[in-house]
Formats: C-alpha cells, sequence, structure tokens
C-alpha cells in the first residue's frame, strides 16, 4: 500500500486545513522530502499519521507518559482555530488498486471529547467499515508492525540500548506473527478456565487436588511475575533517567571544551612518545660522539686554519720552485710588447702592468720553514672538510631542529593539559560522566538481571500451564462425552498444545531469517565492513547478540553512537522486511545523531531500499548540501513545514528549504 494524500485540520501546530498530495512513484523516485525546522511540526506530522489510523492504539507511541486518550486528542486542538472541528485524514491505495481515506475528527464539548471515524472505500462512504476499523486495519497493517514502517529515529534508537531490549522482544514477537498466537492461546486458556468450572464430576475427582495445588503454584508465581515487573519497571525508569542524565553530562562537558578533555589520557601518552623519540635521538648523539671525525669537527675551526695554513705554505712552495720559470715568461711577454708599434708612454704602462701581475705569482722571501704535509694527509684533510664535516653539520642541524620541535610539541601538549587540569570545570564534568556511566552500567545489569528472573519465573510458569492442561485433559477424559464442557475443554487443550507447538516452529524458522537480514542490513548501512559479522537473535530467548569476525560477542557500548543508531536501524528495517507487510516508511528526524559517513550511507543505502515509498522529516541540518545531491535522483516531490510567526502556525508549502 502507499498514502495518496494526508490531510490536516486544526492539529497540533497546524492551524486550518492543510493537504500533502503524494504522487506514485516513478521507477526509482520513491522518496518524498518534507522539511522543517526543529518545533515547526515534523513530529505532528507523524502524530496525524498514527493517530488517523490506529486512534487510541497509537497513545503510548505518541505519548509515552500520557494519562489518557482524550487528553492526548485534546492537546492536539489548535488554540488559534477559527472552528470547532479538529480532524486527520489519510487516503492510501492498496495492493490490488482498493482505495481508503480513513478520516478521524473530535470536538471539545465541555470537558470531554467527541471522536468520531468515518472511512471511504472506493470513494463512498462504508459505515461498516468505520465502525470496524480498528479490526480492519489490524488485517493491513497491524500496530504492533506499524511501528517498524512508522518511527521517530530517535526513539528508535533506544533500541540499542541494554535496558531496551525487551522492546525489541516485544517487537519481534510482532513481526513473525508470535504475538498473535501468544493471544489466542491466552483466550483458549481463558475459555478451559471457564468451562473447568462447570464439569459436574469435577470436584468429585481425585486428580483435583493436584489441580488445585498447580493452580496455587501458578498464582504464586504470577504474583513473583508481576512484582518482577514492577521492579523490572522501576529499573528501566532508573535506567532512561540515568541515560538522560548522561545525555544532558555530554552536553554540558563538550560545551566546556570536551574533546579536550577526553583526549586527555591521548595527550599523555603522545608525550611519552616524544620523550621516547627524544631518548632514541639522545642514544644516537652518544654514538655519534664515539665516531673519530666527531672530536675535530667540535675542533673544526682549527682544522681548516690548519689546511688553509698548510695550502698556502705548500702555494707559497710551489712559487718559489717557478720563480725562474715565471721570470722567463715575463722576459717573453715584454721582448713580444717592445716588437710592437706601441708609443714610449703605452709600453711604459704596459710593462708596469705585467710586472704588477707576475709578482702575485712569485714567492716571498719572508716564507717560514715548515714541515710539509704528505699528500695522503692532504688527501684525508680534503674529504674531511668537504664531505665528513658536511655531513656531521647536516646531521647536527636536523637533531638540533627535530629536538627543538619536540620540546615545542611538548610545550604545547603541557599548555593543552594545563598544571591544574584535574580541577578544571571539564575534567570534573567528565569524571561526573564516567561516574553516571558507571552507575548506568550497573543499573543495566540490575535490570538484566531482573529480565532473566523474569524469564526463568515465565519457564516455570509455563511448566505449571502444561501441567495444569494435562490434569484438565485427564478429568476431561473422565467426564460424561455427551458432556459440552467436557469436550470444550478436550479440544480447547488440544488446540493450546498444537498453537505452542507452531509457535516453536515459527519462531525457530522466523528467527533464522530475521537474523540473518539483520546481519544484511547492519552490514549495507556501517562504514566498517569487517566490525561485525552476524547479529544473532536466540531463537527460544530472543536474546540479540552482536558477533564479531572472530565469533566473539560484541558489547553494544563498543559500538560509537553512529553505529549503535545503525544498529537500530538495521533490526527496525530487518523486522519491517521480515514481517511480510508492505507499507510506506515515514521517518521523523533521521540522522541527528549520526556522522558523515553514516549519513552518506543512510541516505544512500537505506532510503531508496526501505520502501516503495518513503517520506522523510528532515531539519536543515539532516539532508541538505551534498547529502542531498547523493538522494536528488531518488526525490519526487518536495515539502516544507513553513512557520509563520504572525499567525504562530505551520503551513505545507511546495519546496525544500532554499535548495529547491
Amino acid at each position: 500500500m502507499y498514502f495518496t494524500k494526508i490531510e490536516l485540520h486544526n492539529f497540533g501546530i497546524y492551524k486550518g486545513h492543510h493537504e500533502m498530495n503524494l504522487s506514485n512513484q516513478v521507477g526509482n523516485r520513491n522518496v518524498t522530502l518534507i522539511g522543517g525546522l526543529n518545533g515547526r511540526g515534523k513530529t505532528t506530522f507523524l502524530d496525524a499519521i498514527l493517530l488517523a489510523l490506529y486512534g487510541k492504539q497509537a497513545l503510548k507511541y505518541i505519548q509515552e507518559n500520557a494519562r489518557s486518550y482524550e487528553r492526548l486528542l485534546a492537546e492536539h486542538i489548535n488554540k488559534h482555530a477559527t472552528d470547532d472541528l479538529t480532524y486527520v485524514a489519510v487516503a492510501l491505495c492498496l495492493d490490488d488498486g482498493t482505495t481508503l481515506r480513513v478520516c478521524r475528527s473530535w470536538k471539545l464539548k465541555g470537558k470531554k471529547i467527541d471522536e468520531s471515524i468515518s472511512v471511504e472505500k472506493n470513494g463512498i462512504i462504508d459505515k461498516y467499515l468505520g465502525e470496524s476499523w480498528s479490526y480492519y486495519i489490524e488485517e493491513i497493517l497491524p500496530f504492533g508492525i506499524a511501528r517498524f514502517f512508522f518511527f521517530d529515529n530517535e526513539k528508535i534508537t533506544q533500541l540499542a540500548d541494554d535496558a531496551s531490549f525487551e522492546q525489541i522482544k516485544t517487537s519481534i514477537k510482532s513481526a513473525i506473527g508470535v504475538t498473535t498466537i501468544e493471544k489466542a492461546i491466552t483466550h483458549i486458556d481463558e475459555v478451559i478456565r471457564r468451562k473447568k468450572d462447570a464439569l459436574q464430576t469435577f470436584e468429585k475427582s481425585e486428580i483435583n487436588q493436584d489441580y488445585q495445588d498447580v493452580e496455587v503454584q501458578l498464582k504464586e508465581i504470577n504474583t513473583k511475575i508481576e512484582e518482577a515487573r514492577r521492579s523490572a519497571e522501576i529499573l528501566k525508569s532508573n535506567c532512561e533517567s540515568i541515560a538522560i542524565t548522561i545525555e544532558t553530562k555530554e552536553k554540558e562537558f563538550w560545551a566546556s571544551g570536551g574533546d579536550l578533555t577526553l583526549s586527555r589520557d591521548a595527550i599523555k601518552q603522545e608525550k611519552e612518545k616524544i620523550r621516547a623519540r627524544v631518548q632514541e635521538i639522545r642514544d644516537e648523539i652518544m654514538l655519534w660522539v664515539s665516531d673519530p671525525a666527531t672530536p675535530l669537527f667540535m675542533c673544526r675551526e682549527l682544522v681548516m686554519q690548519a689546511y688553509d695554513t698548510e695550502r698556502a705554505e705548500q702555494r707559497k712552495a710551489a712559487l718559489k720552485l717557478s720563480d725562474p720559470i715565471i721570470g722567463q715568461i715575463q722576459e717573453h711577454i715584454l721582448d713580444r710588447f717592445n716588437q710592437s708599434n706601441f708609443d714610449a708612454r703605452t709600453l711604459e704602462i704596459i710593462t708596469d702592468i705585467v710586472k704588477q701581475e707576475i709578482k702575485k705569482f712569485t714567492s716571498s722571501d719572508e716564507a717560514a720553514e715548515h714541515i710539509s704535509m704528505s699528500p695522503t694527509t692532504m688527501f684525508l684533510f680534503e674529504r674531511l672538510i668537504g664531505s665528513v664535516f658536511r655531513e656531521l653539520d647536516v646531521k647536527i642541524k636536523t637533531i638540533i631542529s627535530f629536538v627543538d620541535s619536540q620540546e615545542n610539541e611538548l610545550m604545547s601538549l603541557d599548555a593543552h593539559l594545563g598544571e591544574s587540569d584535574e580541577k578544571t570545570m571539564a575534567m570534573k564534568l567528565y569524571e561526573a560522566l564516567k561516574d553516571y556511566e558507571r552507575k548506568k552500567a550497573l543499573a543495566d545489569d540490575q535490570y538484566q538481571k531482573q529480565q532473566s528472573l523474569i524469564e526463568s519465573l515465565e519457564r516455570q510458569k509455563d511448566i505449571l500451564h502444561s501441567k495444569r492442561l494435562q490434569l484438565i485433559k485427564a478429568i476431561a477424559e473422565k467426564e460424561n462425552t455427551n458432556d459440552d464442557n467436557a469436550r470444550i475443554i478436550k479440544y480447547s487443550a488440544l488446540s493450546i498444545e498444537v498453537l505452542k507447538n507452531f509457535k516453536i516452529r515459527l519462531q525457530r524458522e522466523k528467527i533464522d531469517k530475521l537474523s540473518v537480514t539483520a546481519t544484511e542490513c547492519f552490514q549495507t548501512l556501517v562504514e566498517k565492513d569487517s566490525l561485525v559479522s552476524k547479529i544473532n537473535i536466540d531463537t527460544d530467548s530472543l536474546d540479540v547478540t552482536i558477533l564479531d569476525p572472530d565469533g566473539n560477542e560484541l558489547l553494544k557500548n563498543q559500538l560509537s553512537a553512529g553505529e549503535q543508531q545503525m544498529f537500530a536501524i538495521s533490526i527496525v528495517w530487518a523486522l519491517a522486511r521480515t514481517s511480510g507487510y508492505k507499507a510506506p516508511v515515514v521517518i521523523d528526524t533521521p540522522m541527528a545523531r549520526l556522522d558523515s559517513s553514516h549519513r552518506a550511507n543512510f541516505v544512500t543505502r537505506y532510503l531508496p531500499a526501505a520502501s516503495s515509498q518513503v517520506l522523510v522529516l528532515s531539519t536543515d541540518e539532516e539532508i541538505y548540501g551534498r547529502y542531498l545531491d547523493m538522494i536528488r535522483e531518488n526525490v519526487i516531490d518536495y515539502f516544507t513545514l513553513h512557520y509563520r510567526e504572525d499567525e504562530q502556525c505551520t503551513s505545507i508549502i511546495n519546496g525544500y528549504f532554499e535548495e529547491v
């Protein structure tokens, strides 16, 4: 089925009449984007759909702590309405082509709510269908299943919480049809209980005492179960209260620079790494010091001076040896100039220049006598100065630069940590947050133990029920076969046994499929492909566990916030797929807690595949920019919930914020 129109009249923040016409999907264009800022009516829009279809049944889902259905309806009457009628209507088309329009309306008369419902089938009002709508809608889409199609993502995320796993079990039962079987068993058992008292010879039966003993035990165990459930509710409330506190503390923590405090240990580890690297450099320096060239490098100015002196002395010696040759060269040059046609003055200047230049290459008589170095020693000196000293210089500069940078980094890290970081507000908040997380873990553990106790008591109850049933069957067998009560009891007992066996077989068959589907959904959505190998669901207890690639249990608190949300969505997605029902998906606030990578996967992998019709109620900080571009080819229509300040109400307009 799919929606063709949704109407709101004086409902909540929607003053007057508003309609959203939904087009049929064209190929892969199955997504309708409905934009709205916080407080502009997104959740109210979802509530309208649930109320129109399910009425009172949707009370707890819409308002967890709602006191009454009438009060809920009264609270959703627009305060500025110009008429006294409020209604919500949903028009839909079934798979067989049948069109339906269900309209739920109400008025406030004094302190009481006057509610009515009308249903149109193929454009004609069907009075009978209106009177039996609560039964009819359960055939189309049971409310227990509808929660997997119409949901607030913020609420769905709570499924990842240990304290909320009982909700998952309930949801699983609804999805696979076990809830219906359990209701049937309860009804049949009640029939047996009533007919038992009508048996003529029951009181005289020798089995009566055994039966009475079982009844007493059942009464006692029912009392224990009720007490355990009340305790569980208190523990669950405590868990939820602590969770709210943690969320508040987290906001305060991040607002006070929590990212720095959270990385405090990482900073300290980084400091230790830096210190280790500096020590490695110091060890390297010690090895460098042991190099024979290092002492010479340390007094390299003296080495250079000695080298330069030796070069100068060798040059002087070479010049002294070359004096006769240079004298001959001078005479030859001057002879050539004398033979030329230069005048006397020019010739005098040239002669003087030649003598001055030649003098530069002649030795000085003042050269001191010294001991010349061997060619090998001079070669070693040249290598020492030319390459070894240069390499050592580069190495030392590199070491000094590295040490300086490491010291600066250490100073920077120390500045971040601060001298009194333990006394900072962020640190205090961090410690408080960790304390509440420890309390939450303890509360979750207590809740789980209480749930385990309830499960144990329920198993004992099942055993007693079976025993009681066998006793009643035995009594019925001894009764007069003409007694209708006896026959009813006999065949009712047989029916219960058949239903229980069918429940076990159905549960085992469906759970295996659900487990595989949930795993596929999760691996489709998460960025880390190797994070989870399987989402395992126990066929008997319905306990949900996450297994890593090694087959070990992966605790939910080991998942990031985004991964936990993806886990919850995976469960809901898998439940919807395995339920066998086809319905539109309506999602409120889809990506509030997701990081960029998970948002991209959610937009590209989940939304187009969630259903043949997907309505997304999003803020301008969720599906926008590149995420809007990613989904644009799948979008068939755009709407915005536009708030009008002058009238303090919201209108439904075409377009999606300012992007379209």
